[in-house]
């Protein structure tokens, strides 16, 4: 005896495959249905779309044949029901709002939408195909990449308007990422060994397609991150950081513009000089008859001029220059002014080169000299990276590192 068959069934998507299921055209070829594959008396009018231990959201499923397309349009109408199929009360029945609001309620919808759209040939979706498209997360993430900054913060507000994120949702996610970046710092100021037995300088650079050397390193770190350094070092909110920058008026031939680094640009302009973490800040032996203080390498003389170069050249040079921005557009300056501009000379590591906290003398009269350099220079500032970590550090965790950071185990730095 052949088994009847049965159409008012219910598919539920949330805890079976699609792969069981396929939509066919009937004989008089007047209308499909949804079939299941492994049993030919089963079709099904609805999916399951959401289900708890109360009720459950169902998706019902028709088709009508458009007389334009000869293809079948998907009607859907969206209901929640109690678990027997009994509807819910509901004191405005009009107004009753279906949320898809968690991931996996969200997903299960667009694989609903996947499953209808891949029947072309049958299915007639409309221009849905040609503004919407079903791709894999790491398609959009490639896709993602490529687009400009502008681009990505325009998508980036959308999605969070889609996803109703809230102000600390953001918050949480902006931690997490900058704790990733934090530690990012961490390997790269100590150059640590990674897991495939490179130290954190190569394997920087081998990823990133760098040019040989520590500065580059440093270069394309802080101005990918530039937050370490625009909530740091006394400084006012950046919108812009600009790569190697000309400052100054060249001559004749060309040449005689200083190049700084960085280029941080909000109301005012600050130039920002970058060295090696392991650029000495004083020579290994103090001079003679020089009591209470010790004596600054070439290096560190050489970048407290290039800083002071740098000033001068781009006061004078700032109104009539035009700036380049690394998307190659020109830099508006009509709410920007450069005046006795800000400059920074990043160098140097003080845990490395003079540690205090063992109290050698000569390590505490090394720290008190670069201080009272600090102290009574008006034009400069100057920086180390440990000094800068430091502050990152501050604000990432909202808490002070203690003085023998440096050498504790990284598990406790980042629990």
């Amino acid at each position: 005896m052949r088994e009847k068959i049965t159409f008012n069934n219910e598919f539920d998507l949330t805890c079976e495959e699609l792969n069981v299921v396929a939509i066919r055209e009937n004989h008089n070829k007047d209308n499909c249905m949804i079939w299941n594959t492994n049993d030919s008396t089963i079709s099904y009018n609805a999916f399951i779309l959401i289900k708890n231990s109360r009720s459950k959201t169902i998706c019902e499923t028709t088709f009508y044949k458009s007389s334009i397309t000869n293809k079948y349009i998907p009607r859907l109408t969206f209901k929640r029901l109690f678990l027997d199929g009994k509807d819910q009360d509901s004191k405005n029945p009009e107004k009753i709002s279906i949320s898809f609001g968690d991931s996996d309620s969200a997903e299960t919808l667009w694989k609903l939408i996947a499953f209808l759209s891949s029947y072309k040939d049958l299915v007639d979706v409309g221009e849905f195909d040609s503004t919407y498209k079903i791709v894999p997360k790491e398609s959009y993430i490639i896709d993602f990449k490529s687009k400009g900054e502008r681009e990505k913060i325009e998508e980036l507000k959308e999605l969070i308007s889609i996803a109703n994120l809230s102000s600390s949702d953001i918050k949480t996610l902006t931690f997490h990422d900058r704790k990733k970046n934090l530690k990012a710092f961490y390997y790269l100021l100590k150059n640590k060994t990674m897991n495939d037995g490179t130290d954190s300088h190569s394997h920087y650079k081998n990823k990133f397609n760098l040019k040989q050397g520590e500065e580059s390193i440093w270069h394309h770190f802080l101005k990918n991150h530039d937050w370490i350094l625009g909530l740091n070092a006394d400084l006012k909110f950046f919108n812009d950081f600009l790569n190697e920058q000309q400052v100054g008026n060249p001559n004749s031939k060309g040449s005689g513009s200083p190049k700084t680094d960085l280029l941080g640009v909000s109301d005012f302009t600050v130039l920002i000089e970058l060295k090696h973490t392991n650029t000495p800040i004083f020579k290994k032996e103090k001079s003679k008859g020089r009591a209470n203080t010790w004596d600054f390498t070439a290096d560190f003389i050489e970048g407290i001029s290039q800083c002071l170069g740098q000033k001068f050249e781009l006061e004078e040079s700032f109104n009539s220059k035009d700036f380049v921005k690394d998307d190659g557009r020109l830099l508006d300056k009509s709410q920007i002014q450069s005046v006795d501009p800000k400059s920074i000379l990043l160098i140097g590591n003080k845990k490395e080169e003079f540690p205090i906290i063992n109290l050698e003398v000569n390590n505490i009269l090394k720290n008190k000299t670069l201080e009272r350099f600090r102290r009574n220079n008006r034009n400069i500032d100057v920086l180390t990276y440990d000094e800068l970590f430091e502050r990152a550090y501050h604000i990432v965790y909202s808490k002070k590192l203690n003085s023998e950071w440096y050498l504790e185990d990284e598990r406790e730095l980042f629990e």
